[in-house]
């Protein structure tokens, strides 16, 4: 301990016991004055130091919970092919869904809607490309926010087969996009035409690291079977863990873990720009 006091320039003296034993003090002598400390007391905080220390300067990690704490999920979801956007988040307190929350985007303020808290934009370019703050407030218990990026706006530019028709849905389909800046990586959602925002469609995350893909067969099928007409596609550029149901023209695929994992506030929140359109028409074979 004298070391110590000595290493950071502090002159100890030691001083003949004038107290009971277990009641040791030092005298540390300053410029101006003397400080008297007990050594108990000393040694308490320093135990204090250490247990903050090793609480709060460690990297745990925290499950994501439902149950304990503030649960997040949701995504903000530019759909280029529609030109808009639609911001959506679910909050649950302890495991029940919470609607009394206050929750913003720059300068907007979601709706609670059935279980959702929604903001609408109308146009695509109301959220560029660009960092984002979502900020959560449930008066009283807790004031947080959660960050992300909206990735850039970019294109399919290639189809394969560029007659865009399949015969029998027997060749196979390829499709090549532009960049997208921000982005984490890519899935890929094809639907038939008249099911589009009402169904399941087909979507596959593409894990070659490359922005191209080969569409199985099994995309133009209905349980098993071919399913001829117009199909559209669709790329999906997303950035973090999103999860959306809202303002997707087919499901984006499951599989991300959750990204938010702080002390009594956990989840999942991200951010998917959509690309225009491009098409294939599946016919039965000749």
């Amino acid at each position: 301990m004298c070391c110590a006091l000595e290493w950071i320039g502090v002159r100890v003296r030691r001083l003949r016991p004038r107290i009971p034993w277990g009641k040791i003090s030092l005298e540390l002598i300053g410029k101006n004055s003397d400080i008297v400390i007990d050594m108990k007391n000393l040694i308490i905080l320093g135990l204090l130091a250490f247990y903050l220390l090793a609480v709060w300067g460690c990297d745990q990690r925290i499950t994501p919970s439902e149950k304990n704490g503030h649960f997040l999920q949701g995504a903000s979801v530019k759909n280029l092919d529609n030109d808009s956007v639609v911001v959506e988040a679910k909050v649950k307190r302890n495991d029940t869904i919470l609607t009394t929350a206050l929750i913003r985007i720059k300068n907007d303020t979601l709706k609670y809607v059935d279980s959702f808290y929604l903001k609408s934009y109308p146009a695509a370019d109301s959220i560029p490309q660009g960092s984002y703050h979502l900020r959560l407030t449930d008066p009283g218990i807790r004031d947080d926010s959660v960050s992300f990026y909206q990735p850039a706006d970019f294109s399919i530019y290639s189809i394969v087969p560029d007659t865009r028709l399949n015969p029998g849905g027997s060749r196979q389909v390829k499709i090549s996009w532009l960049t997208s800046a921000g982005s984490n990586g890519y899935a890929f959602g094809v639907i038939r035409r008249d099911l589009i925002y009402h169904a399941t469609g087909f979507k596959q995350f593409v894990t070659t690291g490359t922005t191209s893909v080969t569409i199985p067969p099994d995309a133009f099928r209905l349980s098993g079977n071919l399913d001829t007409g117009w199909y559209y596609i669709y790329v999906y550029a997303y950035y973090g863990a999103p999860i959306a149901s809202h303002n997707l023209p087919t499901s984006f695929p499951t599989g991300i873990d959750p990204n938010i994992a702080r002390y009594n506030f956990t989840g999942s929140w991200g951010a998917i720009t959509v690309t225009r359109r491009d098409s294939m028409y599946i016919t039965t074979l000749p």
